[in-house]
């Protein structure tokens, strides 16, 4: 029996993301949680895939799943005994990941969902990639809830695909912070949302030094589920 307390992360989709997410999950431990020294954090094995991009190309879609199949599988007989997928679109494949899994594997999809519905939301804006948009894997949970989904226009679809594009082979972000904010506030403003979904892991990246109770970051919702989990299990252990 596994009796450590391991989080899981399958990566890669794209690395600088993956990175972010792991330095969040690092700082939230320290300023939520207390945690000092090296035997505070939690232990994390993150698998960054270089699987194809299937997020632009759903062709590549048959080889990703096979891919990230054997990563779960990996991550269950390493020991973790959580898992999670850094990536929104990756979620397209949930399902078959997590029926591939002895352990939960947490859907962000759903985490985000909850976190829209518990803080009131209404009338939400999506800002995430095309084939997110597309494959409605946001709309589904949300109007379940009763949440009303907008999605942007087709130029401010495209906008958002430029900067996630360039984020994704450059890490670079502060030349897009004040127009990523310009955009939102716009998008809640135009369309009389009560809030906006970061469904694109890359945007969190661009929308880090700004704080707004109406934004949700899909990497920050994540991080804090996996961490209550960790942290909470270990206090009751």
């Amino acid at each position: 029996m596994n009796n450590k307390n391991i989080i899981g992360v399958i990566g890669g989709m794209g690395p600088y993301a993956s990175a972010y997410f792991y330095k969040l999950l690092i700082k939230k431990s320290t300023e939520e949680y207390g945690a000092k020294n090296n035997d505070d954090y939690p232990e994390i094995v993150i698998d960054s895939v270089p699987v194809p991009d299937f997020i632009s190309d759903t062709n590549s879609l048959a080889v990703a799943k096979e891919i990230l199949i054997s990563r779960v599988k990996a991550l269950n007989n390493f020991g973790c005994n959580i898992i999670a997928m850094a990536c929104n679109t990756g979620h397209l494949l949930y399902q078959d990941l997590a029926k591939n899994s002895e352990v939960p594997f947490v859907s962000l999809i759903e985490l985000v969902c909850k976190k829209a519905k518990n803080s009131g939301m209404k009338r939400i804006g999506l800002m995430a990639t095309e084939t997110t948009i597309k494959t409605q894997i946001y709309h589904k949970i949300l109007e379940r809830e009763g949440i009303k989904v907008i999605t942007p226009d087709k130029d401010l679809i495209r906008k958002q695909e430029d900067i996630i594009r360039f984020v994704i082979a450059n890490g670079e972000t502060k030349k897009f912070e004040d127009i990523l904010s310009d955009m939102t506030n716009k998008f809640i403003k135009d369309y009389d949302l009560d809030g906006v979904i970061l469904g694109c892991t890359e945007l969190p990246l661009v929308f880090s030094n700004y704080k707004s109770r109406n934004v949700i970051d899909s990497l920050e919702v994540l991080a804090d589920h996996l961490l209550k989990n960790f942290y909470g299990s270990r206090q009751t252990s």
